[in-house]
């Protein structure tokens, strides 16, 4: 019985040790913002994190009994999380097979991402995204009603299945973005994933729970150093715009992370930094070719989506008023400027932007010009 206290123990002191070296990663973390609201987030945000990787890691981490979650919202997020957008997620076998089922919704794109599995490195000499897929590829039914069998490569099948997705070795989760147009008033979907197959009520074991104890504790941490990391690689793109498809994220495998990106995708991004008094516009260029969406999403150093519930910090080619040439102008400011498409950065001088492109072949990067407040009406 000692033996397994001290398993036990030992797993729960990592849990918590875990969370006390990310906050000290946010206290010690070099050329981030230090205002007291940016220290503030940054004790909530660890806070968030250890929420996901509880429900994440500890709940509902089985794949033989896969919950498809809500792993984003407006109280807990994750690496730049896109406000038009709702994540779901569900870990899986590749070794067995699966159902998705239930309604479309509303959401203009619904993409399922599968992939190896985060945080735990290289599966076959591989990580991140293993298959790329959105649900308007498969037929449907008439009231937007799902149903897709998701096997293990090598697997037969059978004759009489219309929707289909063979997921290769090393697949061991799956990641479900509902990009939405106006994600307040569209009716999100209702889906879930099933085991095809009977499998026994599960009993905790000892090992198990410590096991899931100390990887959340991991995650924790990984999340952590991560967004510091990807503040870091903005130094470089301070009011100018990089980045590129999620295909060639995932193709260049250059870090856990972005090889995890959705392949349908592509992702331009910044740091903003403003003067006393300064706006950012940045311009969305109308691209050649067709496309199904844009949104740019503001964020903090800690890559959480500045608050939206209560102002508007992102915008997209629904909600953004188009110029008469075509092109979308955004005005990023601390205050009003009285003019169309403001985003309020509540306040804030510096921080992260983003531009996600759904289904765009090779759309142009956004520019930018910095430019006194005032300015912006005339």
């Amino acid at each position: 019985m000692n033996e397994v206290q001290n398993r036990l123990d030992a797993a729960w002191k990592a849990w918590i040790e875990a969370q006390e070296a990310a906050i000290e990663t946010v206290r010690t973390a070099e050329a981030v913002p230090r205002t007291d609201t940016d220290l503030a987030e940054g004790y909530r945000w660890i806070t968030r994190i250890s929420s996901l990787a509880q429900e994440w890691f500890i709940e509902k981490s089985d794949p033989l009994y896969p919950q498809l979650f809500q792993s984003q919202s407006e109280y807990r997020k994750l690496l730049v999380d896109n406000p038009d957008t709702r994540y779901a997620f569900s870990a899986i076998d590749d070794t067995k097979t699966y159902r998705l089922v239930g309604t479309r919704g509303d959401a203009a794109y619904v993409g399922l991402t599968f992939g190896t599995p985060i945080g735990k490195g290289a599966v076959g000499g591989r990580t991140g995204t293993t298959v790329q897929a959105h649900l308007d590829q498969f037929e449907l039914g008439t009231s937007g009603e799902v149903d897709i069998l998701i096997v293990p490569e090598g697997q037969p099948p059978g004759s009489e299945v219309r929707n289909l997705i063979v997921v290769p070795p090393g697949t061991g989760q799956l990641a479900v973005r509902e990009t939405f147009f106006d994600r307040i008033h569209d009716k999100p979907a209702d889906l879930r994933i099933e085991l095809v197959g009977d499998v026994p009520p599960p009993i905790l074991g000892v090992e198990e729970i410590a096991g899931r104890l100390e990887f959340a504790a991991l995650f924790v941490q990984f999340v952590a150093a991560t967004a510091v990391n990807m503040w870091h690689d903005t130094e470089g793109n301070v009011n100018r715009f990089g980045g590129t498809a999620g295909s060639e994220h995932v193709s260049a495998q250059e870090d856990e992370v972005r090889s995890h990106s959705n392949a349908e995708m592509t992702y331009h991004g910044a740091r903003w930094v403003l003067g006393d008094d300064e706006a950012l516009v940045v311009t969305v260029h109308d691209p050649p070719n067709e496309f199904l969406y844009w949104g740019l999403t503001t964020a903090s150093a800690w890559m959480e989506s500045l608050d939206y519930r209560y102002t508007t910090t992102n915008l997209n080619n629904h909600t953004a008023e188009r110029s008469q040439d075509g092109d979308w102008r955004l005005v990023i400011s601390p205050r009003d400027p009285g003019v169309a498409n403001w985003i309020d950065t509540g306040g804030r001088k510096e921080g992260y932007m983003i531009v996600r492109w759904v289904l765009a072949d090779g759309p142009p990067h956004p520019t930018c010009e910095l430019v006194p407040i005032d300015s912006v009406r005339s």
